[in-house]
């Protein structure tokens, strides 16, 4: 028999007042003191970042200050939302055991009668795990929830109407979708209920029929209005606590030093990040980040608590038994990711290459065959995303990934800036990585495709095969002309922002390189390649995108002329990074391509080759 439950409207409020009010909800319930409830609000402009994340990674803290952009912290997990009063949230408050399951399964219940409540306006909303309600595949509302005592809570946020520019100038969207395509992405990604029916239906219409379709959750909605006492204590949590500069600014990116280790993983329930500071071999800070959600929210302070003190060799055994004894939930991950990311970041390689440090990480086992990721040049490891991993499992082929002089975190960049320094990497430097690995396959991206051909040439016993993503041996016209719009958007955009995400304080320099060193070169010069590229006697995948902004299928015919093994793929609707925007073709041709280089030499050596050197 349904039951009933209590239906509230809490109107428009600013992004930490709602934050304060969800904590009140969630407490006046646990304490017994305010009936099951279905709570909706609206929120004036406001920029919020999930409980774990880093809040100068995802929000353009400068960018909301001077358009008056509230910037708050919630009490849930996921990434960080642009929230303004062109979206409908909803909320339920609900007892813990009203939705027997997992988090996960809880999610999926909710999502669908949310759905089907949607579906009365005359939209074909379904739910998308891990947490989205989609139209034809794009998302009309997304969704998160805690488990907080006795209390299930979980949120959505309806697209009634959207400004994917005003999203985009607020949060910092990852560096590999470049400014351009940013807006265009965000569009094809979303829906909104405008765009689906024209116009957007009265607020009292939407929140009726998300209530029509909460009663597939066996809930009698009934109307009435937050209690003084939830207001009360909304009001002291906000001053005390979650209105405070304090509690949003309360995670931020470690001090780099010689005794931090980091490592990101990407994972389809979301993104994982470890900094972990060593002390004599025994972790004495941890720092447990993403966009993922754990339930409850103290889940994860407890985790990193428990890994102070901990040996470094005894880690991942310290997660999984963490976890074992905890009442801690996941959405899309498992106790096996915090585990890897743990043990990645305490793994991470580091090399002294031309008297200069280098970071990396190894990625599966070690193989008779490896594979070795060379980025772009304003790339690094995180910018990969988990395209190594998919093609380490695959393949059976361990992988490593370093960032180059000046990216990421290894060593940064220091003038004066070589006009020839694809080939100093080539030459110098990734003959230093590369030591002690005598059976490779490279995977370059951009300038990492340029710095690979021409190793491979230079050493052709030692290369299996190249797959060079986006490749270029000369400087193009539209070459200077995307240049010139990154210099636009690094100077008055929001390139700088992004960037330093992945680079910090390396990034100025990073940037000042391309630029001097780039727009010194006319259009046709190039880089002293080709005798390099012309002795390449390896197998060579060379795949492009056709909308890509820097480089034209010149390229691809120039390298044609010079190397006898040459595999060509054009992939359509891809940009510059193919591997992202056309993840599955790219993947596809990448396995094949590896697959066919290394026959049965893929299998795991019962005798490693021997790493890059470690410090």
């Amino acid at each position: 028999m349904p039951r009933a439950v209590r239906v509230i409207d809490t109107g428009v409020r600013a992004g930490r007042e709602n934050v304060a009010f969800d904590q009140a909800l969630i407490e006046a319930r646990n304490a017994g003191r305010v009936p099951e409830t279905i709570r909706f609000l609206r929120f004036r402009p406001a920029a919020l970042v999930g409980l774990h994340q880093i809040l100068s990674h995802e929000v353009r803290l400068e960018y909301c200050a001077r358009h008056g952009i509230e910037v708050g912290r919630r009490i849930t997990g996921g990434g960080g939302l642009y929230l303004d009063e062109d979206q409908v949230c909803w909320e339920l408050a609900l007892e813990r055991g009203r939705l027997p399951g997992d988090l996960a399964s809880v999610a999926a219940r909710i999502c669908a009668a949310a759905a089907a409540g949607l579906r009365r306006l005359g939209v074909q909303a379904e739910f998308r795990p891990r947490n989205d309600i989609e139209v034809g595949g794009r998302k009309l509302c997304g969704t998160g929830g805690v488990i907080d005592g006795a209390t299930l809570f979980f949120q959505g946020t309806l697209l009634a109407d959207f400004d994917p520019q005003r999203m985009i100038e607020a949060l910092r969207v990852p560096v590999e979708k470049l400014a351009r395509r940013d807006l265009d992405d965000a569009r094809r990604r979303v829906v909104t209920l405008r765009e689906l029916l024209g116009a957007v239906p009265p607020v009292a219409e939407i929140q009726a029929a998300l209530l029509e379709g909460f009663g597939e959750l066996d809930l009698d909605p009934c109307w009435s209005e937050a209690t003084e006492y939830e207001e009360q204590l909304a009001r002291r949590l906000y001053d005390e606590q979650l209105g405070t500069d304090e509690f949003v600014r309360s995670l931020d990116a470690p001090a780099e030093g010689g005794d931090l280790v980091s490592a990101t993983l990407v994972r389809k329930g979301g993104a994982l990040r470890a900094d972990l500071r060593l002390e004599r071999g025994r972790i004495r800070e941890a720092l447990v980040t993403g966009d993922f959600f754990l339930s409850p929210a103290r889940a994860l302070l407890d985790l990193e608590a428990a890994l102070r003190g901990v040996a470094a060799a005894e880690a991942g055994a310290a997660v999984e038994a963490f976890f074992a004894r905890s009442a801690g939930e996941l959405v899309g991950l498992s106790p096996l990711d915090f585990r890897e990311v743990v043990q990645g970041a305490l793994a991470q390689v580091r090399m002294k290459v031309q008297g200069r440090e280098l970071r990396g990480h190894w990625r599966g086992a070690r193989s008779s065959t490896s594979l070795v990721f060379l980025h772009d040049a304003l790339g690094s490891v995180r910018l990969w995303r988990d395209f190594p991993d998919q093609l380490a499992r695959a393949t059976g082929c361990g992988a490593l990934l370093y960032d180059r002089w000046g990216s990421g975190e290894s060593e940064p960049l220091a003038p004066p800036y070589s006009p020839g320094y694809l080939l100093d990497e080539a030459l110098q430097a990734l003959p230093e990585v590369l030591s002690g690995m005598a059976d490779v396959i490279l995977v370059g991206q951009s300038d990492g495709a340029s710095i690979a051909l021409a190793y491979a040439g230079a050493h052709p016993a030692r290369v299996r095969g190249v797959i060079a993503l986006s490749p270029h041996l000369f400087v193009e016209a539209k070459t200077l002309g995307a240049i010139r719009d990154q210099i636009s958007d690094y100077e008055k955009g929001d390139l700088k922002a992004r960037l330093e995400r992945h680079h910090g304080a390396r990034t100025a320099a990073l940037f000042a390189r391309l630029v001097e060193v780039w727009t010194a070169k006319p259009p046709g010069a190039g880089w002293g390649l080709e005798r390099y590229v012309a002795a390449v006697r390896c197998p060579v995948l060379a795949i492009q995108g056709e909308d890509d902004e820097f480089f034209s299928a010149a390229q691809l015919e120039a390298l044609a002329r010079l190397v006898p093994d040459l595999e060509v793929l054009r992939v359509a609707g891809a940009g510059h990074y193919p591997m992202h925007q056309a993840r599955n073709e790219v993947l596809a041709a990448a396995i094949a391509f590896i697959r066919s280089a290394t026959g049965a030499s893929t299998g795991t050596s019962s005798q490693p080759q021997t790493p890059p050197r470690s410090r």
